[in-house]
């Protein structure tokens, strides 16, 4: 029996032993970890001057120099690879605007970003000397103003606000002997109003759009002057025979009024008809209403002729038209296709009715445009 157990126990011994070694490994194995480092000194902006240069960011790696990358997102910025540093080459900056690019470093899914911001030419914009402040101030009547402008950019843009479209770009000219000079002529419409109005100009260069110059357009309102009416300029097809006559409309008394037929009828709308001693191209009217409630015209076409026979439709007003008593209306300014020397206001609709119906007014005046 003691001879099995010492049998058994060389057998382990021996089985153990060859266990070992078969398990112990016959060679060293090293692992090399490969980092790509841009210090946080070379990751600061750069910003070239106009004339451009060159610049390096400093690359700290054990990557091979073919394994890891560098570019630009700019074609005038260019960027180069040696070992340990990217080299970077900004070219001049023809425009008038500042630009900006960022260089890329990066290797696997580790990347360095670096900001490049470089300088634009001082640009130069200038209406009649100035950037802001001029004032061009015209009369109502539509005409042409010009500014000089002065500028080393190509002037491409001339902005008015919507708000103020009563001026139009008409043309741009160069002026002799000055290249940077030209010349800038815009349109401006009939002011209809009696009151000013403004508009903003600003020029702008699509070389570079955040640099503008403005001037403003001030344009007086209309001053008018009143058109000398007498009775006998004056008639209607449907005078009142009982009261109201229509030379009561130049008395200048508000207690006396004109009134239209209210004890006959006409088939047709009833007006006051005005014969003036020169034809004219436009004009504005003023009325007040008589001291009553009723009789108020409420829709209203004012008619022209130029030889009494044949009429046109000038405006046609629906709108605004009051009705308290002694209340005034006063019109806009009204331009005629052809000059007028005949003029009807065609009460369509009172606030007591429709046409044929009566009206009635205490007041009437016409005005022109003050030469």
């Amino acid at each position: 029996m003691k001879k099995n157990i010492l049998l058994f126990g060389l057998i382990g011994i021996l089985i153990s032993t060859l266990t070992m070694n078969s398990c112990a490994p016959d060679y060293e194995t090293e692992f090399e970890v490969k980092t790509l480092v841009v210090p946080d000194k070379s990751l600061t902006p750069i910003a070239f001057p106009i004339e451009g240069g060159v610049a390096e960011a400093k690359v700290e790696t054990n990557v091979e120099l073919s394994d890891w990358s560098a570019s630009s997102n700019a074609d005038w910025l260019t960027v180069e690879k040696k070992e340990g540093v990217v080299g970077i080459s900004a070219a001049s900056n023809p425009t008038y605007a500042p630009r900006i690019a960022r260089i890329t470093i990066e290797y696997g899914y580790q990347a360095y970003y670096i900001n490049v911001s470089q300088k634009g030419n001082n640009p130069i914009l200038l209406v009649e000397g100035q950037r802001t402040g001029v004032v061009k101030s015209i009369g109502s009547v539509a005409t042409t103003i010009s500014v000089q402008v002065e500028s080393n950019m190509v002037i491409d843009n001339f902005l008015v606000p919507d708000t103020a479209n009563f001026v139009h770009f008409e043309s741009i000219a160069d002026v002799d002997g000055n290249a940077d000079m030209k010349t800038v002529s815009f349109k401006v419409d009939q002011n209809m109003s009696r009151n000013a109005r403004y508009s903003t100009i600003t020029f702008q260069s699509s070389d570079n759009y955040a640099y503008t110059a403005s001037f403003v357009v001030a344009q007086a309102g209309i001053v008018f002057e009143e058109i000398p009416l007498r009775a006998d300029m004056l008639s209607s097809n449907a005078q009142e025979v009982n009261e109201g006559p229509i030379a009561n409309l130049l008395d200048d008394n508000y207690s006396t009024f004109f009134h239209s037929a209210w004890s006959y009828s006409i088939s047709e709308a009833h007006y006051i008809q005005v014969t003036l001693d020169e034809p004219i191209p436009g004009c504005a009217f003023w009325y007040q209403n008589r001291n009553n409630g009723n009789g108020k015209p409420q829709d209203v076409s004012i008619m022209v002729s130029a030889d009494g026979s044949t009429w046109s439709e000038m405006v046609h007003i629906t709108s605004g038209l009051p009705t308290g008593a002694s209340s005034t209306y006063e019109s806009a300014y009204f331009i005629s296709e052809t000059p007028f020397k005949y003029f009807r206001f065609v009460v369509n609709k009172t606030n007591g009715g429709t046409a044929p119906t009566y009206f009635n007014m205490a007041e009437f005046r016409m005005y022109r445009i003050q030469e």
